[in-house]
């Protein structure tokens, strides 16, 4: 059984676009975050060893995601730790690559290390959420 989910997706926008709405905290909070839920907080340092930490709100209650940055390389690749109640605790990790698509961007988000077949469920449809709203913010920003 695989502990892998991966979503790819064609977004209308730049690769230095996509990269920015994930290393820039108020871009971040806006979309980082499957519906009905709301980011309520966004911080990140987004080099080599920094730190990042976003509170989602639904209605059940908060979720807080915190991780490390390990692999840096604007505008194309993103490696990070990823440790949320929704992980039951556990330390995962999230990779986005990002590759020009004529004036567009396939993005893929591949999360590993998920300690559960419904762990790994949820994060499919909470990825799948989120690139949809990730389009729909960089859409509105043209």
């Amino acid at each position: 059984m695989s502990d892998v989910v991966r979503v790819t997706r064609t977004l209308k926008a730049s690769p230095q676009a996509v990269y920015d709405a994930w290393t820039n905290a108020d871009r971040l909070q806006q979309w980082l975050c499957p519906d009905p839920g709301i980011v309520a907080e966004a911080v990140c340092d987004p080099v080599v060893g920094g730190r990042y930490r976003i509170v989602k709100i639904f209605e059940a209650g908060a979720d807080e995601v915190t991780g490390e940055y390990l692999v840096v390389e604007p505008p194309h690749r993103l490696v990070f730790t990823w440790t949320a109640g929704s992980t039951d605790g556990q330390a995962t990790q999230v990779t986005v690559t990002l590759h020009p698509d004529g004036d567009a961007t396939e993005m893929t988000i591949t999360h590993e290390r998920l300690p559960s077949r419904g762990i790994r469920n949820g994060a499919a449809t909470a990825w799948a959420d989120i690139t949809d709203k990730l389009d729909r913010y960089l859409a509105d920003l043209r």
